[in-house]
């Protein structure tokens, strides 16, 4: 179920910017298709979260903006959608990390990971979701509280250890090409490239 719709932005004369715009409208399509109208799944595109509590380097309020957000009992998909309309290719960083380069008119472009950007949005959101826990699930049934309280080192239920999946989703004319036998990080979930 589509719970925020994908809002079309204003067009400017930024090409980047507008072909970004059109891979995340492309995603939004197929997840539209996909579960628009599953109870189960909920999707919002285009989210946007503040938060003083994860202040930014500078000191103003932290915020994160997340592409594409699916919502089920099991936990999350945090989808970053991404443009590309050549190719890119992706390498080991050598220090486990992964190192991107897109060709664009024939010229290799490097670019930020988009799955440590995604990295960086669900810790975010976690952190977040973990400190509103209460009001988003209430307390606990007594007799789980002192279980929970074991186990997790709190009475309430949270977010701290939710499954949040990764998802790279490169543009339909985009080619993908793993170098050098590089594979999507598994830990601590596995995380795609699409």
């Amino acid at each position: 179920m589509i719970i925020k719709a994908f809002a079309k932005t204003a067009q400017t004369g930024d090409r980047r910017g507008q072909a970004g715009i059109v891979a995340e409208r492309q995603m939004a399509h197929y997840l539209h298709r996909r579960f628009g109208k599953d109870q189960d799944v909920l999707v919002l595109h285009g989210l946007r979260l503040k938060d003083r509590e994860q202040p930014e380097h500078d000191g103003s309020t932290g915020g994160c903006q997340i592409d594409h957000l699916l919502v089920h009992r099991w936990g999350f998909f945090i989808i970053e959608s991404k443009s590309v309309t050549e190719e890119v290719r992706i390498r080991d960083d050598g220090s486990g990390g992964d190192e991107w380069i897109r060709t664009y008119d024939g010229k290799e472009l490097g670019m930020p990971s988009p799955i440590q950007q995604a990295q960086r949005q669900s810790d975010f959101l976690r952190e977040f979701l973990q400190r509103h826990r209460k009001d988003l699930l209430g307390r606990q049934p007594f007799g789980f509280r002192t279980i929970s309280k074991v186990v997790n080192g709190t009475n309430q239920r949270g977010f701290k250890n939710a499954p949040i999946q990764l998802l790279v989703a490169v543009s339909d004319r985009g080619k993908i090409k793993r170098m050098d036998g590089w594979k999507e990080p598994s830990e601590p979930f596995q995380v795609y490239v699409a």
